[in-house]
């Protein structure tokens, strides 16, 4: 969808449908040429939709084209009150999303291709994980009937996909092996008391290896952990909280982290039994120690040192 803020013009010619492939960004350039538009002044804008809008930024990206992949939940929000949904309609708001906002969207780089396979293997993990803890839960219902079908095929399941989990996470380590400047960001990460290989992966692909995040706060909010104040006037006075517009993946891990490390790390469990103390609620408290370990997590890549628990050797 061509949109240059005249809405009555985005009928017949301003829109095109094509593929994500060569063919299609050759259909786009003749497209172009064609409603004379010049590739020097326009911005491709599309919903980050995770390995297919990837596939579509690799082959604009290689015809010198420029574009912009952003969250599908930003643009939603822009339309809180629109009605109705198709492959043209959802073409035209987001068309009216990059020209409402030109002047703030920055141009996306491709990610790394290593971390591009790092996040395709996690997912594939992911996937692993979640068959396994639903084969353990036949088991554990049917543990009074071993002889059964059901349980026996539960149990040969199981250890199949133990070992392919095995086989994918070597795979993940091999990669990171195999790239210099992700295994220095990895074992940098490894080294704080609470992450470990699920979160330093999981970071390292969300930051695109800490290209796409250099602050510490704006990934915190990404994450879901930085709080927001929430009041206005006289009549709107809910305090500071955190908002639902996360990435849950990553905040759901951190709080695993947040718990282990609150457990080993004498410094958090000090600072997490002080807070408590003073009335703070256990999610409150979690969370803020989420927000810690992040600190330290851009502090140790940034410094290109890793992390050292002064606390340990406190006097």
């Amino acid at each position: 969808m061509l949109y240059d803020g005249d809405l009555s013009k985005m009928k017949g010619n301003y829109h095109l449908k094509t593929t994500n492939d060569e063919d299609g960004c050759n259909k786009i350039l003749k497209w172009m040429r064609q409603v004379k538009v010049s590739k020097k002044t326009s911005i491709f804008c599309m919903e980050y939709t995770g390995r297919y809008s990837y596939t579509f930024a690799e082959n604009l990206a290689g015809k010198g084209l420029l574009f912009c992949m952003v969250p599908a939940i930003k643009i939603k929000g822009s339309f809180a009150n629109a009605r109705g949904k198709s492959d043209k309609v959802d073409a035209i708001r987001i068309a009216q999303y990059a020209y409402r906002y030109r002047d703030e969207l920055k141009p996306t780089s491709l990610k790394d291709n290593d971390v591009m396979k790092l996040r395709d293997l996690m997912n594939d993990r992911k996937m692993l994980v979640k068959e396994m803890a639903s084969r353990k839960n036949i088991i554990s219902e049917y543990k009074n009937f071993p002889e059964g079908g059901r349980y026996k095929r539960a149990k040969e399941g199981l250890e199949l996909l133990k070992k392919q989990l095995k086989e994918v996470e070597k795979e993940i380590l091999d990669l990171i092996k195999f790239n210099p400047a992700i295994e220095r960001n990895y074992n940098l990460l490894i080294s704080i008391t609470g992450i470990s290989f699920v979160n330093a992966v999981n970071i390292i692909i969300f930051t695109d290896n800490f290209q796409s995040f250099t602050d510490s706060r704006k990934f915190a909010a990404y994450c879901g952990v930085a709080p927001f104040e929430y009041t206005s006037g006289t009549s709107v006075n809910k305090g500071v909280h955190v908002s639902k517009m996360a990435n849950r993946t990553l905040k759901a891990d951190l709080s695993m982290a947040a718990r282990c490390a609150i457990t080993h790390d004498t410094e958090l469990r000090i600072y997490y039994k002080r807070k408590r103390e003073e009335g703070k609620s256990f999610g409150c408290v979690l969370n803020a120690v989420k927000f810690k370990l992040i600190g330290r997590m851009f502090a140790v890549v940034k410094r290109g040192t890793p992390y050292v628990n002064t606390q340990k050797y406190a006097a």
